[in-house]
C-alpha cells in the first residue's frame, strides 16, 4: 500500500491522523522480522480504531520481551501502551491481555538488577528513558505486587525511575540532546515521551514530558524541508539517508507537521502520537511550513568531558556515568576509571569494539609514549555539537560545524543537502565495505571530516591515512533523483525543481553504480580530498544554466588542505584542515552556538525557558520550575 506524499502543507491534524490509523491498520504485520517489535505497533492503530488485532503479532513481541535481546525494552513500551489505554477494549482477548501483564512483571527493568545478563543496550540516550518510562509505567500498573526479577514490589520501581526520568529531563533540558536531530532516535524518544505524558500520575512528569515533545517537535519543524528531515544528524542508519523514502521521521513528520510520507505502518513515534491526547502546537506546523524566505539555524546540543567539573559533574559519580555513557563517550581519560567501575560493577555490554579496539588504542599509546597523547578518540562520541541549518523554498543545507575532525567516528552524520525526497547529497569516508556496520559505507565516516557552512555554502575537508582499509572519501549523489545533472571539469551540478546543487572535489572524481546498478556515488581515489557544495535557487538565478555557469567557472584554489573559494554568492571563502572560516573578509564562528539561534528562538544554551515567536504568535516552553531537578 503506497502512500502519497507530501511536500506541501496539507489537511488538518485530525485528518491526518485519521488517514495514519486507517494507513497502519490496513498492513499485515511484517513477517520478514519475526519475533521483533516491528510486528505489532500497527496492532495499536487497529486498537485504537475499534478493530479486532492480530494476536500473533502481539504474542511474538511477548516472546521477544523475554528473549531479553537488545531493543526488547521498544517492545514493553509497546504492550504498556496496549494495557493502559485498551485493557476494556473488546478487540483484545483478555487472555492475552494477562499475558501482557504477566511479561511485564518478568521483565529486567534496569542493569542494577539481578537474574539475566547485560548483553541489551541500556546506556544510550534513548534506551535510558525508554527502560525508565518502561518501569515507570509498569510500577504504577502493580504497586503491591512482585516483581520476578529483583523481588522488588511495583513501589520501588516506581522511586527507582522516578530518580532516572528526573535526572534525564535535567539532562536534556541543560544540555540538549547528545543523539541530535536523529532521523530515527528522535522517534524512539518519543515512545518512551509521549507514554509518559499520557499515563505518568506525577505532574511534574507529564508536564516535563509535553514540554520535551514540544521540543522535538520544534526540532523537526526547524530541520526539515518539506517533510523530509534531511539535516545534519547524532546517529543515522544507512537506509534513512539514502532518500527519505524508508525514513521513519517521514511519518512522525506528516502526521504532526502536515508535510511528508507514511512510509511505516509500525512507527515507534507515530503511533504513540496518533493515539495520544497530545496535540502538537500549531505554532509548529507554521514554522515547518514556512517556505517563502530562507530561514538560518543555529543551535548546540550536548558536552564535552572535559567541561563536566563546571556545570557541577563529578568524574566519578555512577549516576553522571549515566549521562557521560548517554553521550557515548566511555574512554575519555577523565572518565575511564569511573567507565571501568561501572562495566566491571554491573557487567553492562557497551559495544561489539570496545575492550579490542580502545583499550588496545589506549594501552598503545602509554606503552610508545609512557603517557596518553591522542584522548578523545572515543568514536561512538556524540559531544558539544555546533550546528547550522539553512532552509530556502527551494533546498535545504545542514552541518555540524568542525565537529570532532580526524577522530573516529559512529553514526554521526555530518552534512548533507537536501532537494526533496529522493535528491540528497552527501559526502563521508567509508567505515566499511558494507551498508549494516556501523560505521559502513555510507552511514557514518572511519574519520570523520572537519566541515563548515556559511547559509548556502559548505566546506568539507577529508585528511585520511593512505594506510586506511578505505583511502578515500565520496559522495552519494543518486543522479535519476535529479532533474538536471552537469559536469565540468571538477564540478558536478544538478537541478531538482527551483534548487540548485553545485559540488566540487579538489582531486579527479569517478561515478560508481551500487549493487542495482544505480548510479550513486561520485568516489575520489585520494586519502584527502576537499569538497565544497554551493547551492542556489530559481529566485538567485535566471535559470539553472546561469547557477552552473557561475559555479564552474569562478576561482577554487586549493593548497593541501587549504582552499579559497569565490563564491558567486558569498565572495572569498577561506577554509581548511586547521585555522578560521571566513566568508567575504569576516571570521564565521563555528563554536560557542547559544542553544537556539534561527527567525523564531534565541536561547541560551542551558537556559530553563524556550521562547518561540512566529508572527504574533508566541509560545513559551517554561522549563524554570522544574530546573534543576
Amino acid at each position: 500500500m503506497q502512500d502519497t506524499y507530501w511536500s506541501e502543507p496539507q489537511a488538518a491534524y485530525e485528518e491526518r491522523r485519521r488517514l495514519y490509523l486507517n494507513y497502519c491498520a490496513m498492513h499485515a504485520p511484517d513477517t520478514r522480522f519475526p519475533g521483533r517489535l516491528m510486528n505489532f505497533f500497527s496492532q495499536i492503530a487497529r486498537l485504537e480504531l475499534g478493530l479486532d488485532v492480530d494476536e500473533g503479532s502481539i504474542r511474538e513481541s511477548i516472546a521477544f520481551v523475554d528473549s531479553r535481546h537488545d531493543c526488547c525494552d521498544f517492545a514493553v513500551g509497546g504492550l504498556l501502551r496496549i494495557l493502559y489505554r485498551y485493557h476494556n477494549s473488546p478487540h483484545i482477548a483478555a487472555s492475552l491481555l494477562d499475558d501482557i501483564r504477566a511479561c511485564l512483571l518478568r521483565f529486567k527493568y534496569w542493569w542494577d538488577e539481578p537474574a539475566g545478563d547485560n548483553h541489551r543496550c541500556y546506556h544510550t540516550e534513548n534506551h535510558q528513558i525508554i527502560f525508565h518510562s518502561d518501569e515507570l509505567l509498569a510500577g504504577q500498573l502493580f504497586p503491591e505486587q512482585i516483581f520476578e526479577n529483583n523481588g522488588q514490589n511495583g513501589q520501588y520501581h516506581i522511586e527507582h525511575a522516578l530518580h532516572f526520568i528526573r535526572r534525564w529531563f535535567t539532562f536534556r533540558i541543560r544540555f540538549g540532546f547528545s543523539e541530535w536531530l536523529s532521523n530515527c532516535y528522535f522517534d524512539e524518544d518519543l515512545l518512551a515521551l509521549v507514554n509518559l505524558y499520557d499515563f505518568a500520575v506525577q505532574p511534574d512528569v507529564r508536564a516535563q514530558a509535553g514540554l520535551l515533545i514540544d521540543v522535538l517537535m520544534f526540532e523537526m519543524a526547524l530541520h526539515s524541508y518539506r517533510g523530509v528531515f534531511g539535516c545534519t544528524h547524532g546517529r543515522t542508519y544507512t537506509r534513512l539517508i539514502k532518500g527519505a523514502r524508508e525514513n521513519g521521521s517521514a511519518t512522525t513528520i506528516k502526521l504532526m507537521l502536515g508535510m511528508g510520507l507514511y512510509n511505516t505502518p509500525q512507527s515507534l513515534g507515530a503511533i504513540p502520537l496518533a493515539t495520544s491526547n497530545y496535540r502538537c502546537p500549531p505554532i509548529f506546523e507554521a514554522i515547518a511550513a514556512d517556505l517563502d524566505a530562507p530561514i538560518l539555524c543555529c543551535e548546540r546540543h550536548s558536552l564535552n568531558i572535559e567541561d563536566a567539573l563546571k556545570h557541577g559533574l563529578s568524574y566519578d559519580s555512577i549516576e553522571d556515568g549515566h549521562l557521560y555513557w548517554s553521550i557515548q563517550d566511555y574512554v575519555h581519560p577523565n572518565i575511564f576509571a569511573l567507565s571501568q567501575r561501572m562495566f566491571q560493577e554491573y557487567g553492562v555490554r557497551l559495544y561489539e569494539d570496545y575492550e579490542a579496539r580502545y583499550q588496545a588504542l589506549y594501552q598503545w599509546q602509554i606503552d610508545e609514549y609512557g603517557e596518553i597523547v591522542a584522548p578523545n578518540l572515543e568514536c561512538h562520541a556524540m559531544t558539544e555539537v555546533h550546528i547550522q541549518t539553512y532552509r530556502t523554498p527551494a533546498y535545504l543545507l545542514s552541518c555540524a560545524q568542525d565537529y570532532r575532525p580526524g577522530k573516529p567516528g559512529y553514526q554521526q552524520h555530518i552534512w548533507q543537502a537536501t532537494l526533496g525526497l529522493d535528491a540528497m547529497v552527501f559526502t563521508n569516508h567509508p567505515g566499511a565495505a558494507d551498508e549494516i556496520s556501523r560505521p559502513n559505507y555510507w552511514a557514518g565516516n572511519g574519520v570523520m571530516p572537519r566541515a563548515a557552512q556559511h547559509k548556502n555554502v559548505l566546506i568539507s575537508v577529508y585528511h585520511v591515512s593512505p594506510k586506511d582499509a578505505f583511502p578515500f572519501s565520496h559522495a552519494y549523489f543518486p543522479r535519476d533523483a535529479f532533474d538536471e545533472v552537469v559536469e565540468y571539469e571538477h564540478w558536478v551540478c544538478a537541478r531538482k525543481g527551483t534548487g540548485f546543487l553545485a559540488l566540487y572535489s579538489q582531486h579527479p572524481y569517478r561515478w560508481m553504480p551500487d549493487q542495482a546498478g544505480q548510479i550513486v556515488e561520485v568516489r575520489v581515489d585520494s586519502p584527502d580530498n576537499i569538497w565544497v557544495c554551493e547551492m542556489g535557487d530559481a529566485t538567485q538565478w535566471s535559470d539553472f544554466a546561469a547557477f552552473v555557469k557561475a559555479v564552474s567557472t569562478t576561482e577554487v584554489h586549493c593548497h593541501g588542505l587549504d582552499v579559497q573559494y569565490i563564491s558567486p554568492s558569498l565572495g572569498l571563502v577561506r577554509f581548511g584542515w586547521q585555522g578560521n572560516f571566513e566568508v567575504a573578509g569576516e571570521i564565521i564562528a563555528l563554536h560557542d552556538t547559544p542553544r537556539f539561534d534561527n527567525p523564531y528562538s534565541q536561547c541560551a544554551f542551558l537556559s530553563p525557558q524556550i521562547e518561540i515567536h512566529r508572527g504574533e504568535e508566541t509560545l513559551l516552553l517554561d522549563f524554570a520550575p522544574f530546573y534543576p531537578c
